[in-house]
């Protein structure tokens, strides 16, 4: 779904998940705001619907629970004995697809979520401190199974060719262009967006840096920029400007914001 403007604008929520700054919860506001930094159409899914742990709804009275098992136990003991008239949809809790029956259900994930980890064609790893399987085709990137089959849009794609840095995450703490990397290499890998570094609506220490100093103009490019400043704080925790120049010299601004960028990362946290 879009929440578009009519003049083409975003809202400074949106700015601000654009920017990889919040991810849900309630934005915090920012200083200024922008009119043509991006349409916004992919800002309005939230992470909720598509995390590693994510909660199967009865639709018979609301109880969640964390496996399909768990919730076809709880049903099979509760309800289908009982003469139910009204019952709302069963949602993936993937996805969002809605199905009138269980076994619609459990059909849909054993086909796109579910198939045992040891099938060709699906991996495991974790993502943001959470476990994650899911079904990939072999030529599928890891930018493209992070935001379109997990829903995590901090990770932007900018050029799609491993030339501008902006789809930039961290796998086992180093940091990689996820447009150019193969989902199905990632077995076992920890894996790091910038979805996972805000607290509920507490930012991180170097986000807030970001906030608090406009190291971002536009915002498309922040998330890869905050990633690999990320990674060089954890190993240089007072780097230079030079240093910091060094570690995203991968990294496109287009609005040719750089200079302030470096010197946000500069000195550190």
């Amino acid at each position: 779904m879009s929440e578009k403007q009519e003049n083409k604008q975003i809202s400074r929520r949106q700015f601000l998940r654009n920017a990889g700054i919040v991810v849900g919860g309630t934005a915090v506001g920012s200083t200024f705001i922008l009119s043509a930094c991006g349409n916004g159409d992919e800002v309005t899914k939230t992470v909720t619907v598509t995390t590693a742990t994510p909660k199967f709804v009865s639709p018979f009275d609301g109880q969640e629970f964390d496996s399909l098992s768990a919730l076809e136990a709880y049903i099979t003991e509760n309800y289908l004995d009982q003469d139910i008239v009204t019952v709302n949809k069963y949602i993936s809790p993937y996805d969002g697809a809605e199905f009138d029956s269980l076994d619609a259900l459990k059909a849909h994930l054993d086909e796109n979520y579910m198939t045992p980890s040891g099938e060709t064609g699906v991996v495991s790893f974790v993502v943001n401190g959470k476990p994650v399987t899911v079904k990939v085709k072999d030529n599928w990137d890891l930018a493209y199974v992070l935001r379109d089959r997990l829903g995590l849009f901090a990770t932007k794609i900018g050029c799609n060719f491993g030339q501008c840095g902006t789809c930039t995450v961290l796998i086992d703490g180093v940091p990689v262009f996820a447009c150019v990397t193969l989902a199905i290499e990632c077995s076992g890998k920890n894996i790091e967006t910038a979805d996972g570094l805000t607290n509920g609506t507490t930012l991180s220490p170097l986000q807030q840096k970001f906030y608090d100093l406009e190291g971002f103009q536009c915002g498309f490019c922040t998330p890869g920029f905050i990633m690999a400043g990320k990674a060089l704080l954890a190993e240089n925790p007072n780097p230079s400007l030079d240093e910091v120049r060094e570690a995203v010299a991968g990294h496109l601004c287009a609005c040719g914001n750089i200079h302030r960028t470096v010197s946000t990362i500069a000195g550190g946290v």
